[in-house]
């Protein structure tokens, strides 16, 4: 057990470093990312496309995808032992050059395994991603400790690896007789969330855009209005059948109504008790988490997953009082 002090230290420089005025709400904690003994499962999503489902939520998920002409790989994970789990999972099925890899959004757990990939590999991101890639790396190893447990050990071998390929709002790839399309439909769970969307299959890898069946959102940064309107850019842009979120369990659309409602509910509860001029603290106890927004039993085991909703009320309370 990590002692109080380090966790609540280590949470408010992971956020302060990440743009945020505010310190989290009792109840919320960092996910546990420490990928100790964490296997990737690889399930076939359609011809030649792959899932990599984490076998401890939430710890990542990533995927990769087979062409004629070689591979794409979606997320390379928290360091550079995952990184190659990846990797041999690919050359489980193929011997063919991993020709991009593709950085969903910049938190270290999507980045720190770039550099185990080849020399000739592409990373691809989007703009904003590559700027929140851009601090020292002993900078952000130390901000992202807490994500690890305060376990150095699980960041010692990284090393810093940026994107060598950017896009701004759409970029496609043909890897011979598969097409690949990246997205950013603008911001969510952060400024530059991409999502990795295969036609063929009607498949969409989206980062921490979306968490996984029976989830809520985390409202990180950006602010509610723009995820909202990025949500509803998305619903409406893409055919999709299934989606693999950055952690957490595989989903249908469905989750896109469950996201923008609870959303919207949650702004019209926070700017009720703004309008009865209740404290921060008031408004805490006062807006909680509806019954039809439930977390699941599988998933509310989990501190982080049960910590969102208090996170999100105060991240909206505090937008509404910025204005």
């Amino acid at each position: 057990m990590l002692p109080k002090l380090f966790i609540i230290t280590a949470i408010a420089l992971l956020i302060t470093n990440m743009g945020m005025a505010q310190s989290p709400p009792a109840g919320f904690v960092p996910p546990p990312l420490n990928p100790k003994g964490v296997l990737l499962k690889t399930v076939p999503i359609g011809s030649n496309v792959y899932a990599l489902e984490s076998s401890r939520p939430p710890v990542d998920n990533a995927g990769f995808v087979v062409g004629e002409n070689g591979v794409l790989v979606i997320d390379s994970h928290i360091n550079g032992e995952m990184g190659k789990q990846i990797i041999d999972a690919v050359r489980s099925v193929t011997d063919k050059p991993i020709l991009y890899l593709v950085n969903t959004n910049g938190h270290a757990d999507h980045t720190f395994g770039n550099y185990v990939f080849p020399p000739e590999t592409n990373i691809i991101a989007q703009k904003q991603t590559k700027v929140m890639m851009s601090p020292p790396l002993e900078e952000l190893k130390k901000r992202n400790l807490v994500l690890v447990g305060g376990d150095k050990n699980a960041f010692i071998d990284v090393e810093k690896r940026m994107p060598n390929m950017t896009f701004d709002q759409f970029m496609e790839i043909d890897l011979g007789g598969i097409t690949i399309e990246l997205h950013h439909f603008g911001a969510g769970n952060t400024f530059g969330d991409t999502v990795v969307y295969i036609p063929a299959v009607k498949a969409a890898w989206t980062g921490n855009l979306l968490f996984g069946d029976g989830s809520i959102p985390f409202l990180l940064l950006g602010n509610t209005k723009a995820y909202i309107n990025t949500l509803t850019a998305f619903q409406k842009a893409l055919d999709l059948k299934i989606i693999i979120p950055g952690h957490g369990i595989p989903a249908n659309t469905a989750i896109f109504d469950r996201y923008i409602d609870y959303l919207k509910t949650l702004e019209e509860a926070v700017q009720m008790a703004k309008e009865k001029n209740l404290t921060l603290e008031e408004t805490l106890k006062a807006v909680t988490l509806e019954n039809r927004f439930t977390i699941p039993e599988n998933l509310s085991s989990h501190d982080f997953y049960a910590g969102l909703h208090p996170f999100n009320v105060q991240k909206i309370y505090l937008e509404r009082t910025e204005k």
